[in-house]
């Protein structure tokens, strides 16, 4: 899927308008229409701010590595963050904990 059908998914999964969109990303509605039709490619910085703005990662935005759109809230974002600053043993603990708090939910 090309860069700018996975946009149009995704606005229209989050009822975002391309108006909306544009204005929040500080570009014009044309040139988010082109993106969309696939006309236009933008920017390694803006697919960076689209991503973070619709919650998914770049690479499924470019159809580089997933079909899975990785949607994160910022609250998922800090935690994945938390863990991975852990020392090995401490990581280790931590699954330990959340194997034993789903076993027992």
């Amino acid at each position: 899927m090309a860069f700018g059908d996975r946009l149009a998914e995704l606005l229209e999964e989050k009822e975002i308008s391309q108006k909306d969109f544009a204005a929040a990303l500080n570009i014009a509605p044309t040139t988010l229409n082109g993106y969309i039709k696939n006309k236009r490619q933008p920017d390694f910085e803006l697919v960076k701010r689209i991503s973070a703005a619709l919650n998914v990662s770049a690479d499924y935005l470019l159809d580089c590595r997933t079909d899975n759109a990785l949607r994160l809230s910022p609250k998922e974002r800090e935690l994945v963050e938390n863990i991975r600053n852990l020392e090995k043993n401490d990581r280790e603990v931590f699954f330990s904990f959340t194997d034993i708090f789903f076993r027992t939910n």
